[in-house]
């Protein structure tokens, strides 16, 4: 099974970073929630993640929030992190049924992270509609440095 998992990661991921895919408009497989859900679902042993940048994630993040980034910057471009899909899975404790919240700044990322994680067959995704900038900060949920 595990290795099976890594061949469809890597496969999905060597294809993925020869495409162009527009992330912003990406389908949503799971359901879209407020912060204030997400921030209840943590609360009860969800794994809440945010796919920021380091240093986004360094500046200020939601409070026991686990950064893996799907993009790094690299020569002030956007690059594709190709350890993604492997990194959710081994915090996830290799449990594709574990409730995931994905947040970033404003939603975008999110949706693309979500579809890549619905199709290796996690199936409690779930995407902090508006983000921390929009929605959790705005909430005045519980944040940290």
């Amino acid at each position: 099974m595990k290795k099976i998992l890594f061949i469809l990661i890597f496969i999905s991921t060597a294809l993925f970073a020869n495409s162009k895919i527009d992330y912003r408009t990406a389908k949503i497989y799971k359901d879209d929630i407020s912060s204030k859900m997400a921030f209840s679902m943590q609360q009860e042993g969800a794994l809440l993640i945010d796919v920021r940048t380091k240093p986004e994630f360094n500046h200020l993040r939601s409070k026991g929030s686990i950064n893996i980034p799907i993009f790094y910057a690299k020569n002030g471009q956007r690059v594709f992190n190709r350890n993604f899909l492997n990194e959710i899975y081994e915090v996830s404790n290799k449990n594709i049924n574990r409730k995931i919240i994905l947040i970033c700044r404003s939603g975008s990322r999110t949706k693309l992270a979500s579809n890549l994680l619905a199709e290796q067959g996690f199936s409690n995704v779930y995407n902090v509609t508006q983000g921390f900038q929009y929605d959790w900060i705005k909430e005045k949920l519980p944040t940290e440095k």
